[in-house]
């Protein structure tokens, strides 16, 4: 028996029983697209060899370690314990497997301290599985619980659950008889030493077949699934049950009839009193026919079941494993993509998945491509803001990995300062943004919102005018949160007209005449013309050439006649802003200025000119190498 194979054909085979009814319905379905993945990382690829291979079981966290399980490979090949680093680094092979000991572990550890307890669910000649203990170092690995044939046998293919010194468990089936298992299964309990082995529940078909799934411990109340059995004898489609610790109070939750779910091989999550899971295949899609898994929630007492969400078409298909809460939001995986209409066969590598308890806000995280990771049957841990998992095939030897999805809120690295615009200019409030994509910006203006984007756009005002003076704020949301900027002040001022002009320095002889000659191109032969001649007041000073309109492109020399003490030269140091001031002949004008971001009351008094003429230049020489400025000129009495 191969356990790789079993599993499978055991899954397609169920597809295969159930799929030609419905293919017609999926045939008009297929064709939802995957969202954008999100930040996607894979930890470690399995090597298939002393590493592991694939990892069937999903991924115990403590502090900055995560622990798991390979169902093959290692030193003798019947699988692997491992142990690494939350980002990837320190893998570890804390025990391999000789088959004699367990072999081929599905399920997730249970961690108590530095212990971690285990199942496998067959041994060397697949006569019944193992629960187990080992130390989180690799040593002190015991076997606590030997299933052996007849109805002592069973098959412990989900994880162990853990309360004070005792272990609660589940076997797929009852008895091993002839090599062969029987039976619908039991739920069991024992002491962390390995004594005090008691069956709690024998599961008798009607009330449930084949429990593989780790229990859901509540206070006194285990809760639970089957992938078989219940009420409903003709559909055996699966149930959902609770029993009390001590074996008493058991109840049928649910019994699954195709339409609305059909086989949990998953586990179960609560809030509060609602219990929330999934279905490998069932479920309704729009026009009639069946889907391809759901998403569940019923309340603890049985009562409230819906469906939140039938799988169809693209957005995955067949989850396989339970699910993470955190507040409101369900993250789960789906082991493949999509139903293969042709086939009847679910193909592609699976999913990561996104769901809100109300069953709104479905959206893909990631769809694995193979390369990364292929065919998830676990489900996923989250720390803070990052999901972990594992994948059975896929990655670089195509034999499973570890994989990490970001699901962080969105962070601005910058927001937009506070600024002064001049009327009619456009005003840019765009923030640079990190974070998982999609990210949506909005605007709001002394609390109304002015437009919304994706980081594609752009948050630009255009044709500012003093309406628009006040306060904003800046909103960017993802997924998983939102940031808000701190509030942003606009102050929209009347227009200064200036323009830029070269500014050029003049260097010589005090006193001494210049000639400034210009070109607008330096061709083999260049047509120099004369700008100016300027008699140097010092040694070195300003010229401003005030051409309308400047050419994109212009050189400039300087010479003198005669033999100059001192060689005449200039530079360009920089475009000088030319600011126009008008009104009557003696009449005195403040020029002030203000960087374009920063406080918008912030003003700075350059100079006070008396007018000469009704209109006249004045050059703002400190302007070069500074902030984006703006003017304003204030009448002086």
């Amino acid at each position: 028996m191969n356990p790789k194979s079993e599993i499978k054909n055991r899954f397609y085979g169920q597809f295969k029983n159930h799929l030609p009814a419905r293919a017609t319905v999926l045939l008009l379905a297929l064709a939802t697209a995957s969202s954008p993945a999100q930040t996607y990382t894979v930890l470690h690829a399995f090597s298939g060899s002393a590493g592991g291979a694939n990892p069937y079981g999903g991924l115990t966290l403590s502090g900055t370690n995560l622990y798991g399980t390979t169902a093959y490979g290692g030193s003798y090949g019947y699988g692997t314990v491992f142990k690494m680093h939350t980002d990837g680094t320190g893998f570890a092979v804390l025990h391999n497997f000789t088959g004699s000991d367990g072999s081929s572990p599905e399920a997730a550890l249970v961690l108590s301290g530095t212990t971690l307890y285990g199942t496998t669910p067959y041994t060397l000649n697949y006569f019944g599985g193992i629960v187990f203990k080992l130390n989180t170092d690799g040593s002190g690995f015991r076997v606590l619980k030997q299933y052996s044939s007849g109805n002592g046998g069973g098959v412990p293919v989900g994880g162990l659950v853990l309360s004070g010194t005792n272990l609660y468990g589940t076997t797929e089936y009852t008895a091993i008889i002839g090599g062969g298992a029987s039976g619908y299964g039991t739920i069991f309990k024992m002491n962390t030493d390995g004594s005090d082995y008691t069956v709690l529940w024998n599961f008798s078909g009607t009330n449930g077949n084949g429990p593989c799934a780790t229990l859901l411990l509540d206070g006194p109340t285990l809760y639970g699934t089957t992938w078989g059995g219940g009420s409903f004898p003709d559909f055996n489609c699966g149930t959902v049950f609770r029993v009390n610790t001590d074996g008493t109070g058991f109840m049928l939750l649910q019994s699954f009839t195709i339409t609305n779910g059909d086989d949990c091989f998953g586990s179960l999550v609560l809030s509060g009193t609602t219990l929330y899971g999934t279905t490998w295949y069932g479920g309704n899609v729009p026009g009639g026919g069946l889907g391809a898994g759901t998403v569940f929630k019923l309340n603890t007492d049985g009562s409230g079941f819906d469906l939140l969400k039938s799988f169809y078409g693209t957005n995955g298909a067949a989850p396989s494993a339970g699910m993470s809460l955190s507040g409101t939001t369900l993250y789960g995986t789906t082991t493949y993509t999509k139903i293969d209409e042709m086939m009847l066969l679910p193909t592609g590598f699976g999913t990561v998945f996104q769901l809100n308890t109300d069953g709104t806000g479905f959206r893909v995280l990631k769809q694995f491509t193979g390369g990364d990771g292929g065919n998830p049957y676990a489900g996923l841990v989250l720390s803070g803001s990052t999901l972990y998992g594992t994948t059975w095939d896929g990655g670089s030897s195509n034999n499973g990995v570890v994989f990490s999805v970001s699901i962080a809120p969105p962070t601005a690295s910058t927001f937009p300062q506070n600024q002064t615009a001049e009327i009619g200019s456009p005003v840019d409030f765009t923030p640079d943004i990190a974070g998982c994509p999609p990210v949506t910006c909005q605007l709001f203006f002394n609390g109304t919102c002015l437009m919304c984007c994706g980081t594609d756009g752009c948050l630009i005002l255009t044709n500012a005018d003093f309406s628009m003076s006040g306060t904003y704020t800046v909103v960017v949301t993802n997924l998983f949160g939102a940031v808000t900027s701190a509030p942003i002040t606009l102050n929209v001022i009347p227009p200064v007209e200036r323009r830029p002009v070269p500014g050029i320095n003049l260097m010589g002889d005090a006193g001494s005449m210049m000639y400034l000659d210009y070109a607008d191109s330096l061709s083999p032969a260049v047509n120099w013309s004369t700008l100016d001649s300027v008699t140097l007041t010092g040694t070195s000073e300003l010229y401003f050439d005030l051409t309308k309109p400047l050419p994109p492109l212009r050189f400039y020399r300087i010479w003198q006649t005669g033999t100059p003490s001192v060689v005449p030269s200039l530079t360009l140091p920089a475009m000088i802003p030319a600011i126009t001031l008008t009104g009557n002949i003696g009449d005195k004008l403040r020029v002030d200025y203000i960087n374009q971001f920063g406080p918008t009351d912030a003003w700075v008094t350059l100079d006070t000119v008396t007018l000469t003429n009704t209109s006249q230049l004045y050059f703002d020489v400190s302007a070069p190498g500074q902030p984006v400025r703006l003017w304003r000129i204030v009448p002086v009495p």
